[in-house]
């Protein structure tokens, strides 16, 4: 995450802010500030997002999702080459954070765990770990996704973290993880859509 900064603010600016809180419609300066740097973020990832679809659209492998699995707490995987497996969320989990601002993995090297966390994803309000759904070791880390996390509003099915499996579970790392279409009644049953 950046550091903090000192900024010198126009004079203006500092007015129009006292007479906000002044007119009571802000309780403090801070909390002022604070709502105008989500709305200028919030209106920046607006922006962006055709630029990123255009740009991203050639490079982007869209997944088909017959070839995913899904754990219950909304990570999704799929093989990639060399026997790894790529993790990413689902659009679902997505969906109900609104708005992913910082994702923090676990580095490259380092071993992770079934239903353990390997990183966190970050939203103005709260932040939700991320649960590997496989044992092994993570080979490589999505930079694009850590420099850039509001790519994830966009296209959330992009990678995170990708995996080699143990020794144990390369053929099976998939064994009790759930098809697209029990991913899909579970979502359907948590919007309350299942009578």
């Amino acid at each position: 995450m950046p550091k903090w900064k000192t900024v010198r603010l126009r004079q203006k600016l500092v007015e129009e802010a006292k007479r906000e809180v002044e007119r009571s419609q802000y309780q403090s300066l801070s909390e002022f500030v604070s709502e105008a740097i989500r709305n200028r973020m919030q209106t920046l990832a607006k922006e962006r997002v055709s630029e990123y679809l255009e740009r991203d659209r050639k490079s982007r492998t869209l997944y088909r999702h017959h070839q995913l699995f899904y754990t219950p707490k909304h990570i999704c995987a799929h093989a990639a080459l060399q026997r790894n497996v790529k993790i990413g969320i689902t659009d679902y989990f997505q969906d109900q954070l609104k708005e992913i601002v910082n994702i923090r993995t676990d580095k490259a090297g380092e071993k992770v765990s079934k239903d353990e966390p390997f990183g966190v994803v970050e939203t103005w309000w709260f932040t939700y770990d991320l649960y590997s759904p496989l044992n092994g070791k993570i080979v490589s880390v999505n930079k694009k996704i850590i420099d850039d996390p509001f790519l994830l509003n966009v296209d959330p099915y992009q990678w995170i973290v990708e995996v080699e499996p143990t020794h144990t579970e390369a053929n099976s790392w998939m064994n009790g993880l759930l098809s697209s279409g029990e991913y899909k009644f579970l979502v359907t049953k948590l919007e309350g859509r299942l009578h």
